[in-house]
């Protein structure tokens, strides 16, 4: 881990479980930093995962949804030419720090980041040909409407992907009772079925273990990725 990783831990060690989870939705303040820069290293993995999956091309538009705190997004501009990359986050802090870490980009034009909720994106239609959403829709207040606000603002024929823990995995996290909403695979293909998604699939994706290992083990999760009709 990094010295920022190190300071992070420090940071949160000894906190109960329902101070840190509230934090998980919304990082705000000294703290929310520390969140933020937990959740960048404790996420690689499947953060790498998805974008694989969203099989980024030249000149393609991205639309993060939830960012966090921005630390992977020079690694996935890297992945193709000409990447244009917009990213949101219900978070100030978090916009706020991941602006600061991607200065040069914003000022190159290649990134976007503005502080906005899935509920209601502050884009077009078709405005994007990809769109990625990691860990964030145990947040969002209606799965539903959030995935077709994601469809408006996909041009026909993007492609939107999904990572999110599998329920069986979320049974030993301690996020479990604190009432996150964990969807099924059956849940999030209805859903994305009803915002106007087709050619749904989905496959699940075992962490490898950290460093230092996380307390229960290698979490799971669904990489879900479809295509707006």
């Amino acid at each position: 881990m990094n010295q920022s990783t190190d300071s992070a831990t420090d940071l949160l060690a000894g906190l109960d479980d329902a101070t840190l989870l509230a934090q998980l939705g919304c990082p705000a303040g000294t703290l929310g930093l520390a969140v933020g820069d937990m959740l960048a290293h404790s996420n690689r993995a499947v953060i790498d995962a998805s974008f694989d999956l969203l099989d980024l091309h030249a000149n393609e538009a991205i639309l993060e949804i939830g960012l966090g705190n921005g630390e992977h997004i020079a690694a996935v501009l890297d992945q193709a030419s000409g990447l244009a990359y917009t990213g949101i986050d219900l978070s100030p802090t978090m916009i706020a720090d991941a602006r600061r870490r991607n200065a040069d980009l914003i000022e190159r034009g290649q990134v976007w980041l503005e502080t906005a909720d899935v509920a209601a994106l502050p884009f077009p239609p078709g405005a994007f040909d990809k769109a990625i959403a990691i860990n964030t829709t145990y947040f969002w207040p209606d799965l539903g409407a959030g995935l077709k606000e994601a469809r408006r603002v996909l041009r026909d024929g993007g492609v939107l992907v999904i990572a999110a823990i599998t329920p069986a995995a979320a049974i030993d996290q301690p996020f479990a009772a604190h009432g996150f909403a964990v969807h099924s695979d059956v849940e999030l293909e209805t859903a994305c079925a009803g915002a106007g998604f087709g050619q749904i699939g989905i496959t699940r994706f075992v962490e490898p273990l950290l460093d230092p290992q996380q307390e229960n083990g290698p979490r799971e999760f669904y990489l879900l990725r479809a295509c707006a009709l």
